[in-house]
């Protein structure tokens, strides 16, 4: 059980921030500190079951599962409710509360595309650009790190970001004037 306990808080201490930015991710609009509780709570959720460990073959897999459950036991706790059958009590504004805040079918389509075109121009970069770009913005990785990994100065890794970040921006500028064209149409 000891072992267990043991290999489990060497994977929750060598991937903490990337368990926490998978959780800010999910929970955008969750504060830092709410994503910690969450992270928390898994962690001692896991390490009072440390028996179940021992029969899981990845553990880091097992974890990411763990705290995807309990996003979804959070966002559904964050639902309000109001009780519909005393009509009487409803003010203007809580009508309002309980319209659903979810994007609609056209926000969501909006964002589909825009996820493709960004995922399109991700692709277009050179690869040192879109190494750097992935590393740095989305695996939320220093320069530094990457500097003594890759081997190569600070400064280019530097450069190398700041290309691409223009790169991006004129390729999705691009996509969302031809989507204004569109909807002005």
């Amino acid at each position: 059980m000891e072992e267990s306990k043991g290999r489990l808080a060497e994977v929750f201490v060598r991937e903490k921030s990337r368990f926490l930015r998978f959780v800010r991710r999910q929970l955008y609009e969750l504060s830092s500190t709410d994503a910690e509780d969450i992270l928390s709570d898994v962690t001692y959720s896991l390490l009072r079951r440390a028996d179940v460990v021992d029969q899981v073959e990845n553990l880091t897999a097992y974890i990411y599962r763990s705290l995807a459950n309990r996003i979804t036991d959070q966002r559904r706790q964050s639902v309000p409710t109001v009780a519909l059958d005393a009509k009487d009590d409803l003010s203007e504004a809580a009508v309002f509360e309980l319209q659903d805040s979810r994007p609609g079918p056209d926000r969501s389509l909006e964002q589909s595309e825009l996820r493709s075109r960004l995922l399109e121009a991700i692709g277009e970069l050179t690869a040192f650009e879109r190494a750097v770009w992935i590393a740095t913005e989305i695996d939320g990785r220093s320069f530094r790190e990457l500097a003594e990994e890759w081997e190569e100065p600070i400064g280019t890794l530097l450069s190398r970001k700041s290309r691409a970040t223009v790169r991006l921006r004129t390729m999705l500028s691009e996509y969302r004037s031809s989507r204004r064209s569109q909807e002005s149409l």
